[in-house]
C-alpha cells in the first residue's frame, strides 16, 4: 500500500546519500526467485549466474578496431573530464575518506591499480566500525516503512490478509491492525534506543580510526595523482591523433577505462529501471482503492502491481547481486512522484492519462535495452527485453482501456489538458537531462548517443498515444524535451 510514499517518506535528505543507495526493503533474494518460478517460463528464465564484466569484456575483445574507435571517442572525453575533477580536488582536499568517493577515482585509473587498491584497503576498518550501525539504520527505515503502511490502511479503512488488500470487515481485525502498530511502534522505539547506543559506544573509536584512515591516505595521493596524470595524457594522445594505440599494454589501459565506465553505466540503467517500476506501484494502488465499484478494474490494477514488484526485485537484485550497487532517487523525481499521487487521488483520469505516458516510456526504453546492438551485457538485455515483451504489452493495454472506457470523452479541455500534461512529464522526465547528467552518460558509454533512445521513446510513445486518440507527432514530442 502506497509503496512509493513509504519509501520516500523514509529515505535520508539527498544531501546524506553516497550516488547510490541500497533500498532497504524486505529481503528481495527468495521473492525474485519466487517470481521466476511462477512468472518466467523455462524460455525466458534470467541465467543469473553470468559474469557480467566478463560479457562486457568479451564484447569489447570482439569490437572492429572501427567501432572501438568510434566507442574512444565517446568514452573517452568523459573520463578524462573526471580525472581533471578529481584531481583538482585531491590536490585541494586531499583523497576522499568514503569508499564511494575512492571508487569513482578508481574508475579514472588502469583495473588493479596497486595505488587505489591500497588505499581502498586502509577504509576497510572504518568501513568494519560503521556497518552495524548502517544495519541498525536499514532495520529503522524497513520499521518505518511498515508502520507507514500500516497507519495508511487503517486511515483508508482497509485490511491487509497475506499479500491482499481489503476492506476491513470486523472488529477483530480492526482491533488486530491496532496491535500491530502498538507493536510496531514499540519495536521501532527499542531498535532506535539500541542504535542510539551504539553509536555512543563506537563514536569515539570511529573517530579516532577515521583521523587514522585519513592521514594513511596522504601516503597515495602522489602516487594516485601521478597514475591520474599518466592516463590522461594517453587519453589526450589517443583523441588528437584519432587513433588507437599500437602498443598492447597502452590498449588495454583504454579498455579497462571504457569497461569502468560501462558497469557504471550499467548500474545507472539499471538503476533508472528500478525507479521506473517502483515509481509505478503508488499510484496504481490508488486506482485500487478509487475503483472500488470496479472489481475487475481492481483485479487487473492488482495483478499490475504485482508484475511491477516483481520487475523492481529483479532489477534490484541485478544492481545488488550482481554490481554490487546502490540505488539513487534524485530529488526532484521523488517532488514529481508526490505531485503524480495527489493528481491520481484528485483526478483520476489525468492519472490515468499519467500512467498511459510512463507505461510507455518504460516500455520503450526496457525494449531499446533490450537489443543486443545497444547492451552488450546479456543478462541485462534478456531482463529488459523479457519484460517489455512479456508484461508491458500487457499493461499498455491495460491502461489504454482503462482510459478509453472510463476517461475518453473527446472535449475541447481533455485534449488541452492531455497536451499540456505532456508537455510537463516529458520536461521533467528528460528536459533536466543535458550531456553531464548520469544518464545520458549511461548511454554514451555503450556508443549510444541520447538522440538515439530519445528517438526511440518518443516514435513509441506517439503510437501508443494514438490508441486513446491524442495524434502528437515524435517530432512535436521531441520539442517539449528540448523545451521548445
Amino acid at each position: 500500500m502506497n509503496r512509493l510514499l513509504t519509501f520516500f517518506q523514509s529515505r535520508p535528505p539527498e544531501e546524506h546519500r553516497p550516488d547510490y543507495y541500497i533500498t532497504p526493503t524486505r529481503d528481495f533474494t527468495q521473492y525474485t526467485r519466487d517470481c521466476e518460478e511462477k512468472y518466467w517460463s523455462k524460455d525466458t528464465a534470467f541465467d543469473w549466474s553470468q559474469d557480467i564484466r566478463k560479457n562486457l569484456e568479451e564484447n569489447l575483445e570482439n569490437l572492429p578496431a572501427g567501432e572501438l574507435m568510434q566507442l574512444c571517442r565517446m568514452v573517452l572525453p568523459m573520463v578524462g573530464e573526471a580525472i581533471r575533477s578529481n584531481s583538482k580536488q585531491i590536490i585541494k582536499h586531499g583523497l576522499p575518506c568514503e569508499e564511494d568517493a575512492l571508487k569513482a577515482i578508481a574508475e579514472c585509473l588502469p583495473a588493479g591499480d596497486p595505488a587505489i587498491a591500497g588505499a581502498l584497503q586502509v577504509l576497510a576498518p572504518l568501513k568494519q566500525i560503521h556497518l552495524p550501525s548502517v544495519q541498525f539504520e536499514d532495520n529503522l527505515e524497513i520499521l518505518g516503512s511498515e508502520l507507514i503502511d500500516l497507519r495508511e490502511q487503517q486511515r483508508l479503512g482497509l485490511f491487509m490478509s497475506g499479500a491482499e488488500v481489503r476492506a476491513c470487515l470486523s472488529d477483530a481485525e480492526k482491533s488486530m491492525q491496532q496491535d500491530q502498530i502498538i507493536s510496531l511502534e514499540q519495536k521501532i522505539l527499542e531498535t532506535r534506543q539500541a542504535y542510539d547506543r551504539l553509536r555512543q559506544k563506537t563514536k569515539v573509536e570511529e573517530a579516532r580510526v577515521r583521523e587514522e584512515s585519513c592521514r594513511k591516505l596522504k601516503d597515495f595521493e602522489a602516487s594516485i595523482l601521478h597514475h591520474m596524470e599518466a592516463t590522461g595524457a594517453l587519453i589526450r594522445d589517443i583523441l588528437a591523433s584519432d587513433a588507437l594505440p599500437g602498443d598492447p599494454g597502452k590498449m588495454k589501459i583504454i579498455k579497462d577505462l571504457i569497461l569502468h565506465r560501462q558497469l557504471r553505466g550499467l548500474k545507472d540503467v539499471a538503476n533508472h529501471a528500478l525507479v521506473v517500476e517502483q515509481s509505478a506501484i503508488a499510484p496504481l494502488t490508488m486506482g485500487i482503492i478509487h475503483y472500488k465499484r470496479h472489481r475487475e478494474i481492481q483485479e487487473a490494477l492488482t495483478t499490475f502491481v504485482n508484475d511491477e514488484a516483481k520487475h523492481s526485485a529483479t532489477f534490484h537484485r541485478y544492481l545488488v547481486e550482481k554490481l554490487e550497487a546502490r540505488e539513487f532517487v534524485s530529488s526532484l523525481l521523488i517532488d514529481g512522484a508526490n505531485k503524480y499521487m495527489w493528481m491520481a487521488r484528485f483526478f483520476p483520469g489525468l492519472g490515468m492519462f499519467l500512467a498511459v505516458i510512463v507505461e510507455a516510456i518504460g516500455a520503450a526504453t526496457l525494449e531499446f535495452f533490450g537489443n543486443e546492438k545497444y547492451m552488450p551485457d546479456r543478462l541485462f538485455q534478456s531482463i529488459s527485453h523479457t519484460i517489455s515483451q512479456q508484461d508491458e504489452k500487457r499493461h499498455m493495454d491495460l491502461c489504454v482501456a482503462i482510459y478509453n472506457e472510463l476517461f475518453r470523452k473527446g472535449t475541447r479541455w481533455e485534449r488541452w489538458r492531455n497536451k499540456m500534461s505532456l508537455n510537463k512529464i516529458m520536461q521533467s522526465v528528460y528536459g533536466d537531462k543535458t550531456e553531464d547528467h548520469r544518464l545520458i552518460q549511461a548511454f554514451r558509454a555503450f556508443g549510444v548517443e541520447s538522440e538515439y533512445l530519445f528517438r526511440h521513446v518518443v516514435q513509441r510513445l506517439s503510437q501508443q498515444l494514438t490508441r486513446i486518440s491524442v495524434y502528437i507527432e515524435p517530432d512535436e514530442i521531441m520539442q517539449m524535451i528540448k523545451g521548445r
